[in-house]
């Protein structure tokens, strides 16, 4: 699947307590628009990759986000170690509008790790499910990758969630890569649809309104060993 870089002015972040570094553009995949497999709006936002750092904790992040408000952002973290396996942190800010967020650690639907999070009701609170799929159908619970919240929140604008994953950096067919020079495809997909049982991580949800790529590597993800290992224990982990 060829991918065409879009050209980006300045990055909207969702949050307003810190500004990215390092910023550039991310190439996204053009998917088909209709056909057996996709039917759905895809993305056409300008798009881009950062550095993001948290203001409030030691955490560096790689950072992807569109210049539309509308959609989520997506920050993943990953200890400073040489290869797969080992566990990656994973913070979503999702607009309230949204139902359910998905991303994949491998760059498409099929045959990788899914992390799908959904809001859970107005508990302030939100839900996180491993799930993986073998064809173009709902994803089934995967019990080869496991999670721990680190945090959720709501307001009145947005939903966030941040998740430590233990089996999403290394699976069957495929893994992610540390290495500075190598570039790790990731997707993502929302519906504007509410998931039927928000509490609950094995219910049902509705096909995707849109879904989109974007491509890096991780080296601004990157935390040192002993900072990822306290920042996960400070959370109760």
């Amino acid at each position: 699947m060829q991918l065409h870089t879009l050209t980006t002015s300045l990055l909207l972040l969702l949050t307003s307590d810190a500004a990215p570094v390092t910023a550039h553009p991310s190439p996204v995949s053009k998917l088909p628009t209709q056909g057996p497999e996709l039917n759905l709006k895809l993305v056409r936002q300008a798009s881009q990759t950062s550095k993001y750092c948290a203001p409030q904790s030691s955490i560096c992040y790689l950072q992807y986000a569109t210049t539309s408000a509308s959609y989520p952002v997506f920050r993943i973290a990953v200890p400073d170690v040489t290869s797969a396996p080992f566990e990656t942190i994973l913070q979503i800010v999702s607009p309230v509008s949204l139902g359910w967020v998905g991303f994949s650690w491998g760059g498409g639907m099929t045959s990788n790790p899914l992390t799908v999070v959904w809001p859970n009701g107005n508990t302030g609170k939100a839900t996180v499910s491993s799930r993986w799929a073998n064809g173009r159908t709902l994803p089934s619970t995967y019990s080869s990758a496991s999670y721990k919240t680190l945090s959720s929140s709501k307001n009145s604008t947005h939903w966030t969630i941040e998740v430590v994953c233990t089996g999403c950096s290394k699976w069957t067919g495929g893994q992610l890569s540390v290495n500075g020079n190598t570039i790790n495809t990731f997707a993502w997909a929302y519906s504007k649809t509410a998931v039927p049982q928000p509490a609950n991580p094995s219910s049902s949800f509705s096909m995707h309104n849109n879904v989109g790529m974007f491509s890096d590597n991780l080296s601004a993800a990157k935390v040192p060993q002993a900072t990822f290992q306290e920042y996960v224990k400070k959370a109760g982990l």
